[in-house]
């Protein structure tokens, strides 16, 4: 906590040093900001490669689903 002497002491200053002070207070939580963003790895593109079964396959979603239950 801001201890109440200070508090005191900028409502006294004069608006020129409460502006300065809170734009220190404005970089410091930039900064503070800035260093928690994680970093989002860059995407890789990647190739999808086809393949043969040797058969067509055809599929039944109904069938497939209620067999799940």
């Amino acid at each position: 906590m801001i201890a109440q002497e200070t508090l005191l002491h900028l409502r006294q200053a004069p608006v020129a040093e409460r502006l300065r002070v809170i734009e220190w207070i404005l970089q410091s939580l930039q900064a503070d900001i800035a260093d928690v963003q994680p970093n989002v790895p860059t995407r890789k593109p990647f190739k999808v490669r086809t393949f043969h079964l040797g058969q067509e396959v055809h599929c039944d979603r109904d069938e497939i689903y209620s067999e799940r239950g």
